[in-house]
C-alpha cells in the first residue's frame, strides 16, 4: 500500500545520480570565475609585484631634468622660471608646467627629511594659486627673503602643511609642505637666487 505522502513514478534523489543540465551550468560558471579570478590574481602579482624596494636606486634615464623642462616653460611662460640649485639631499620628484589661464610652474622635492615639498610658481600670488595649492591657509607671519616680501602660511585644510609665499616683481613663489619651516626657507631662498 502506498503512502499519502509517496506518488507513484517518484524515487528520491541520489547523490550518485548524473548530471542534469540545471546542476552543470551553474557549476561551470562557479569554476570559469573562480579561474578567471586565479588568472587575475597571478597576473596582477607578476605585473605589479609582492611588495616594493623602497632602498632601490631610480634608473638613470627615470630622474627628472628640471632645467630642461624649465627651459621649455620659459618659452611660454610670463614670468621669470625658477630651478633652484638644491644640493643632493634635495631630490626631484615632478616638475611641469601646466598653460592655460592660469600658467603656472610646478616643481615637487622630497626634502632632506623625507617630507613632500612643492614649489609652485605664478606671475603673482594670487587667491587661485593658494587656494589651489594651500586651501583654507592663513599668513602666520611676515617676512622678508633676498628682499622679496614674504608670507609664511599655515593652518588650513591640511594643518600639518606650513608654506612660504614670496612676491617678486613678476613673479610670486609658494613653497609648502610638512617639511620644517627652515627646509621651506632654504628651498625658498635657493628659487629666488636662482631669479636673481
Amino acid at each position: 500500500m502506498i503512502g499519502a505522502d509517496e506518488l507513484p513514478g517518484e524515487r528520491p534523489k541520489s547523490a550518485y545520480q548524473l548530471p542534469t543540465k540545471q546542476n552543470t551550468v551553474l557549476r561551470n560558471i562557479v569554476w570559469a570565475i573562480v579561474l578567471t579570478m586565479v588568472v587575475v590574481i597571478v597576473l596582477a602579482v607578476g605585473f605589479f609585484g609582492v611588495g616594493s624596494d623602497l632602498e632601490r636606486e631610480p634608473l638613470e634615464n627615470s630622474e627628472v631634468d628640471v632645467a630642461a623642462t624649465a627651459e621649455r616653460a620659459q618659452d611660454v611662460a610670463d614670468f621669470p622660471v625658477t630651478v633652484p640649485a638644491t644640493d643632493e639631499d634635495w631630490q626631484v620628484r615632478s616638475a611641469r608646467f601646466t598653460d592655460g589661464q592660469s600658467p603656472r610652474w610646478t616643481v615637487q622635492y622630497t626634502a632632506p627629511d623625507g617630507d613632500l615639498v612643492t614649489l609652485a610658481e605664478d606671475t603673482e600670488i594670487s587667491a587661485s594659486l593658494l587656494s589651489a595649492e594651500m586651501p583654507g591657509a592663513t599668513v602666520t607671519e611676515q617676512t622678508s627673503l633676498r628682499g622679496a616680501e614674504c608670507q609664511v602660511l599655515g593652518g588650513g585644510d591640511d594643518a600639518e602643511q606650513t608654506g612660504i609665499a614670496c612676491q617678486g616683481e613678476g613673479f610670486g613663489i609658494l613653497v609648502h609642505g610638512a617639511a620644517d619651516q627652515a627646509e621651506l626657507e632654504q628651498l625658498m631662498d635657493e628659487a629666488l637666487a636662482a631669479i636673481g
